[in-house]
Formats: C-alpha cells, structure tokens, sequence
C-alpha cells in the first residue's frame, strides 16, 4: 500500500500531487523523481522507517495528477518544493534528486538557501551547455539520440515516449531487480503516463535550456553521486557538478545508471535528511 495522496496548490494556481514516506516524526527530506516518473518513484522497502525519515516525493508539473505548466525550467521546481513545504509546515528539509530530478534538487539548494540543509544528486546530468565538458562523451546511443531528440522538439520526443513505455509494458527486461523493486519502479513509470507524454515532454525540452539559476550559487553543504559503469549519464557530469559547486563532495559507486546501489542511496539519504540536526 502506498500514503495517502495529498494534493497542494500552488501560488499560480496549480496542483501539486504529493505522498509522504516513512517515519511520521522523522527528519524530512524532499525526494525528487527522474525523468520520466512520478510520486511513487521511492524506496520500497522500510528503509526510510528504520533511518527514521519523513520523505516527500510529489509529481512534477505534467506528470501523475500535476497540473501540467508547459514551457517550465529547472529553477521552476524551487517554487513547488516550497510550496508543498509550506502546506506541510516544513521549516528546514533536505533536498535530493535522481537523474533527471537532480537539477531539480540542485535548483531548490540554489533558490531556497534558507530552508534547504542539505542537497544530493544520484546519477544527474550536467547543465546541457556546461563549459569544459564534453556533454556526449561516454553516453551510449540510446542516451544521446534522447538528447538529440529533446533539441528537436516534441514530436521527436513523443516517439521515444511511446518506446519507453513499450519497454515498461514488457516488464523492463533489461534491468536485472528483485520483484519489490520492479514492482515500485512499474507503479512509479506507469503513473508517470497518466497525462501521457506530457511531463516527460516538459522535463526533456527544460533540460536543455538554461536552468535558470547558476550551479556556483549552491552554498549548502552538497553531494553528488555517480556510478562508475553509467551510460545513460556518464561519471564525468557529476565531476563537472562536484567541480563547479562550492560545497560539493563526489560519491562514486559500482553499477550503472539504475544500480543497484541500494545501501549506498540510502546512506546517502540519511545524510540529507538529518542534515537539519546534524549540528544539535
């Protein structure tokens, strides 16, 4: 069984659908989904319990029940994550990011320096116009023609949405996870659809524009996580990341882009989440 949805309005007018994990009375954290995905996308089993973390995932504008804000940046996500801090009366919170929600979480550490404690990326790209970084190197074909495909505009992108969830209807062969985690991620991929493309649109074309904020503004203590085997996004953007933030530290693991990585993720969440008493 999954939380209770919440759904919280945003200052513009739209709707935010937003699920809390874990410990009640934990130490709260943000959890923010890749590209595509959705609020179920989290760790499925009670590691968030045991770690004692309340965490918050929610559905990015266009995806699940979120109400769609076509034309959206990275920096945007600032604004819904305090949003839904404010409903859920978070003063202080940490921040982490997977893959495409990584510069989401980043935007938030940038935008919101005093509510934000600490910050984390898990296998994120780099900004597509990154000075001094070879942005294709190492990325296998299926990833850069998805790059490709989003500077082309919709109708590209639209064609590899339809084959993702081809790939997910077919139960993702290719990724070698024990059932709950299988399980998880269909439930996540498949609400991720819910408005069809429209999200996966929005994320990929947002991803290569201008964040909207600089990386170098990033004050709040940061870690940046990167798989060693990683094609999707390959190890050299977290070391631009780790580079260009001022308090930033890489963390290297085994495996690729989906893992497994299941211990080191969640050690890596409880450093964000208890960031906000860590010095208590």
């Amino acid at each position: 069984m999954h939380e209770q949805v919440r759904i919280v309005r945003t200052p513009d007018g739209r709707e935010l659908a937003v699920c809390e994990w874990g410990d009640p009375e934990g130490a709260p954290m943000f959890f923010l989904h890749g590209t595509p995905g959705s609020r179920y996308l989290r760790e499925p089993g009670d590691g968030y319990l045991r770690n004692h973390l309340r965490v918050y995932t929610y559905d990015r504008p266009g995806y699940g029940l979120s109400t769609r804000a076509a034309g959206r940046r990275r920096a945007d996500s600032a604004a819904d994550v305090l949003a839904i801090a404010d409903a859920f009366e978070l003063e202080q919170f940490g921040v982490a990011g997977v893959s495409g929600g990584a510069s989401p979480a980043l935007a938030a550490a940038a935008l919101l320096p005093d509510r934000v404690s600490r910050c984390a990326t898990v296998v994120g790209p780099a900004p597509f116009t990154a000075e001094g970084l070879d942005f294709y190197e190492g990325m296998d074909e299926e990833a850069r023609l998805g790059w490709q495909h989003a500077v082309q505009g919709e109708a590209a992108l639209e064609i590899d949405w339809r084959a993702f969830m081809d790939w997910v209807n077919a139960g993702m062969p290719e990724l070698g996870l024990v059932d709950e985690e299988r399980a998880m991620l269909m439930e996540a991929f498949v609400e991720s659809g819910r408005q069809g493309p429209a999200g996966y649109i929005d994320d990929c074309l947002s991803g290569t524009r201008d964040w909207g904020f600089s990386v170098e503004d990033i004050q709040v203590p940061t870690r940046i996580m990167v798989a060693r085997e990683d094609t999707t996004v390959p190890a050299a953007h977290g070391e631009w990341l780790a580079r260009h933030l001022p308090n930033a530290e890489l963390v290297w693991v085994d495996g690729g882009h989906f893992g497994p990585r299941d211990e080191a993720e969640m050690q890596l969440m409880n450093w964000v989440g208890h960031g906000a008493v860590a010095t208590c």
